[in-house]
């Protein structure tokens, strides 16, 4: 009786294996490869300047937020509290928000 138990568990762990390491790697593909644009400003001071930049370079839905985004708020261009005065917020080198061209989502990153 044991062989009968184990002939079904061992295809039903086979098979299991194969969809949760299927699920990893194309996790990890989108993850390594999300779009993002860099940066290289000069007299650009604050966000709401980096916003006006971006929308001339045909950027759309320009979210920036004063913090980078961490494990514990992922999204911060989410916040308004975060995003409110662009005009008050300085660019930071790194990370910046997000914004929209021809449809996809970006990541906007400044390099200084």
């Amino acid at each position: 009786m044991s062989r009968v138990k184990y002939s079904f568990l061992i295809p039903g762990l086979v098979a299991a294996g194969l969809i949760l390491g299927a699920g990893a790697a194309s996790a990890e593909g989108l993850i390594g490869m999300a779009p993002s644009v860099h940066l290289a400003v000069q007299n650009v001071s604050s966000q709401a300047q980096l916003a006006e930049t971006l929308r001339s370079q045909g950027y759309s839905d320009i979210r920036l937020s004063e913090v980078a985004a961490t494990p514990a708020t992922p999204h911060p261009e989410r916040i308004s509290s975060l995003t409110d005065h662009p005009e008050k917020v300085p660019v930071h080198s790194g990370w910046n928000g997000v914004a929209v061209k021809n449809g996809q989502v970006v990541q906007v990153y400044v390099d200084n």
